[in-house]
């Protein structure tokens, strides 16, 4: 059917809309259809984002995890082995000796296990804030 012709309205299509109405409904229906897509994109961005945050902050949880327990095995076997050189121990200085080597060697230990640890939450932290989302 041809349009009709109207006095302030323009050319008409079938359903009686005005071609300028018809254009406008059009153009607001691609700048919707790419903005819906836009937000979905930067939605799946994000999405993304936070799973390698998520995954970089478990990485580093896991290794922190790893050196307690290793430090905790190390403190208990170093315990043991003091037990057994205090029973095996020939006299009460020997006994003093022992112990004060013992309290050297457990504070040395618990140091550096502190720096691994310490170190392990920092690079944690930092993996983090590196993957963490911007914006």
């Amino acid at each position: 059917m041809a349009g009709k012709q109207g006095s302030t309205t323009g050319n008409t299509n079938a359903a009686g809309v005005p071609e300028q109405v018809r254009q406008a409904a059009e153009t607001t229906l691609a700048q919707a259809k790419q903005a819906v897509d836009q937000y979905l994109q930067q939605a799946t961005n994000l999405q993304e984002k936070v799973e390698s945050s998520v995954q970089a902050v478990q990485a580093g949880a896991r290794d922190m995890n790893r050196n307690v327990l290793a430090a905790a095995e190390a403190d208990i076997n170093a315990t043991f082995e003091f037990a057994q050189q205090l029973v095996r121990a020939k006299d009460p200085q020997e006994m003093v000796a022992l112990q004060q080597t013992f309290l050297q060697q457990q504070f040395e230990r618990v140091k550096t296990q502190m720096q691994e640890v310490g170190g392990a939450a920092r690079t944690a932290a930092d993996m983090g804030a590196g993957a963490r989302p911007k914006g």
